[in-house]
């Protein structure tokens, strides 16, 4: 079992979709994040024993910004990497991200893609 952390709602703009217009006006996207992290009972009160949520979300903006993705699965599955890279102490990431303003012709508050990810062994 671990300890998570999350963070709800980051909004960011990017230029990821199959569309022209999509990648050259880019659109906000919305990402939900949970961290699944190893932490001691009774560790020291420090940061070194979790993991900063301004770092993650500081990725989050990186990844998104300094690449383009046709496919939201793609984005995530590069976010979910990375965090595992960085963080030592996270075990599983939970990531959503939404696409609020998607072109589809129909009434809806969002769509988007959920992923669940373990640390490569």
């Amino acid at each position: 079992m671990y300890d998570k952390i999350f963070i709800s709602n980051l909004q960011i703009h990017g230029f990821h979709g199959l569309y022209e217009a999509e990648k050259s006006l880019g659109q906000m996207f919305e990402f939900d994040i949970e961290c699944g992290i190893r932490r001691e009972s009774g560790a020291e009160d420090t940061l070194d024993n979790t993991v900063c949520y301004g770092a993650v979300c500081d990725l989050v903006f990186e990844l998104s910004s300094s690449s383009r993705f046709d496919l939201l699965e793609t984005l995530a599955e590069h976010i979910c990497a990375a965090i595992f890279r960085i963080f030592d102490r996270v075990e599983t990431v939970a990531l959503s991200v939404r696409k609020p303003r998607a072109p589809i012709k129909y009434t809806l508050d969002h769509v988007g893609v959920r992923i669940e990810r373990e640390r490569p062994d």
